[in-house]
Formats: C-alpha cells, sequence, structure tokens
C-alpha cells in the first residue's frame, strides 16, 4: 500500500469520526493511559545505540460510539525519548475503528512526527488491535490492549511477537 493511499485511509477513518460526532447521536469518551512498547532487532540495528530498547509512553484518547459496539477512536501518543527510529521526543497521532463491547478488536493507522526524522514525519503505521473493557465504577472503564503494529498489510502474514505492544486506558464516558 502505497503512502498516499495509506493516508487516505487515515483520513477516512477520521472523517467518519468526525462526520458522526456531528450527528450528535452516540457515546464520547475520554482517555488518558500509558503505552508499553519494545523496540524490534531491525530499528535497533539500524539507528544503533541512541534507540530505546523499550520504553512507556503517555497517551490522550477520544472514543465516539456511533453504534453499541462501533468505536472510532482518534488518539495521540507522547513518547518522551523517542520512538519508531526517532531518537527524541516523539507524537504518534492514530486513527482506530474498533468493534465490540467487553471484548473488542479493530485495525488503524498512524504517523510519528519527530524533529530527529529527516522531514519531521515518519512513514505510516498500521496497527491490529485486541483489547478487553473492565467496568470499573458507573462511567468509568479501564481499557487494556494489545497492539500489533506493521508498516505494510503482507506483514500480518509473518506475526512477530517482537512488535507487540501493550496498553492500558482509563476511559470516561461523558
Amino acid at each position: 500500500m502505497s503512502r498516499i493511499s495509506s493516508l487516505t485511509l487515515a483520513a477516512t477513518i477520521l472523517l467518519v469520526a468526525l462526520g458522526s460526532t456531528a450527528a450528535g447521536a452516540g457515546e464520547h469518551r475520554l482517555g488518558f493511559g500509558l503505552h508499553y512498547w519494545r523496540t524490534i532487532d531491525e530499528i535497533k540495528k539500524s539507528y544503533g545505540d541512541g534507540i530505546d530498547d523499550n520504553g512507556l509512553s503517555q497517551l490522550f484518547s477520544y472514543q465516539y460510539l456511533p453504534k453499541p459496539f462501533v468505536k472510532i477512536e482518534a488518539t495521540v501518543a507522547y513518547f518522551p525519548d523517542g520512538f519508531g527510529g526517532a531518537t527524541g521526543s516523539a507524537y504518534s497521532p492514530q486513527v482506530f475503528l474498533l468493534v465490540g463491547r467487553g471484548l473488542y478488536g479493530g485495525v488503524g493507522a498512524g504517523l510519528t512526527r519527530s524533529s530527529s526524522f529527516r522531514n519531521d514525519w515518519s512513514d505510516p503505521y498500521y496497527a491490529v488491535r485486541l483489547g478487553y473493557e473492565l467496568p470499573l465504577l458507573p462511567r468509568i472503564d479501564l481499557d487494556l490492549n494489545a497492539n500489533y503494529r506493521f508498516d505494510a498489510w503482507s506483514e500480518l502474514e509473518g506475526f512477530n511477537s517482537k512488535v507487540l505492544t501493550l496498553g492500558a486506558v482509563l476511559r470516561l464516558t461523558l
């Protein structure tokens, strides 16, 4: 999938999210959380010792549920020590289309921005997510999820557990 079509996919998911929000029906959620990641060997070999092996990022997310089992999520993750080849702080905007309540899954796309990249932005990446929402209090849930990030759809065939990341997000239903 080319960079243009990748950006088109991400823009389409975002436009659907914005269009659905404008309709006013549905549930809105705000989330704050952490994302644990670990560097795969190929990135470490390419960029050397300037890249951390693992880390913890903070994230802010917004979810819109136009239907009880459909979620559209926009997330921004902040990596204070770099991520995905970035040697300095980095931000990663992402969009997801998720299906399910309690146990859920879905797909997403994102980019990473850092001044340590040649043109400030990374190439797009894709993600498959599987998660579980645990109700804690009325209108407050804990979202525990596993994410598999990849650069091309053909990489789904050769699953690599070293690309699996873990997230925990506390969500408030508005």
